[in-house]
């Protein structure tokens, strides 16, 4: 089982190829550069490293959201223009389940925090005491809410993810077991969305998507449909 794992979702953008049981290939780029310029020719880059085709895919896997509006879109739209004409399988995947899978198996609580600004973030838990199991769904909540779902909690926290620091800095004086994953894990990467796949893949209650099916869970309405909201009920 060949499969392509993309990743836009936020200021990163990644791509990868999983097989059978290992990466064969990974990009990775964090510059800030427009990922409507680059991802495309990012999944090119990593197929060839791989020694691949697109033909080769059996599955192809995204993180849809949540994340930067424009990222998710971008990845998504990615995604279903490439596995449609081939009539390929597609899994969609949370962005925060990618962003905490490196902690499976640490022993901590797992919480995955992207920046959503308006003094949010966007979190989930996963215990990874043994294994990697969710505790919540993804939410976009303030900090402080955050920390109201944390204060009970005794086992270490580790906080992964762009909003890890902010988190942090907010946080630390409050909980003693709270700390930031090493930068080296802490941005999500298409090998984890490819790894997640893989398991869902392998899972026969999983249910796989057509192209077509695959959508951006953004999680909010956009800043401008939060506007327009506002003005509609003034």
């Amino acid at each position: 089982m060949k499969i392509l794992g993309v990743d836009s979702s936020a200021t990163a953008a990644s791509a990868a190829v999983y097989c059978d049981g290992k990466i064969l290939a990974l990009n990775f780029s964090n510059t800030g550069l427009t990922h409507s310029q680059t991802l495309l020719p990012m999944v090119e880059n990593t197929l060839k490293t791989a020694g691949l085709t697109v033909n080769d895919i059996d599955l192809f896997a995204i993180s849809n959201g949540p994340g930067s509006f424009t990222g998710v879109r971008i990845g998504v739209a990615a995604i279903k223009g490439i596995a449609q004409p081939l009539n390929k399988k597609c899994v969609a995947v949370s962005t925060l389940e990618v962003i905490a899978k490196p902690l499976e198996n640490t022993g901590c609580c797992a919480v995955a925090v992207m920046d959503a600004r308006c003094n949010q973030v966007y979190t989930a838990r996963f215990d990874c005491a043994h294994g990697f199991n969710r505790l919540s769904p993804d939410e976009a909540i303030t900090i402080d809410e955050l920390y109201e779902s944390l204060k009970d909690i005794t086992n270490p926290i580790i906080l992964i993810g762009d909003g890890a620091r902010v988190t942090f800095n907010k946080l630390s004086d409050k909980l003693s077991n709270i700390f930031m994953a090493p930068a080296s894990i802490c941005y999500q990467s298409g090998a984890n969305v490819a790894l997640l796949a893989a398991e869902k893949q392998a899972d026969e209650s999983a249910e796989l998507l057509s192209a077509n099916e695959v959508l951006p869970n953004y999680l909010r309405l956009s800043q401008a449909e939060r506007e327009l909201k506002k003005k509609n009920n003034n």
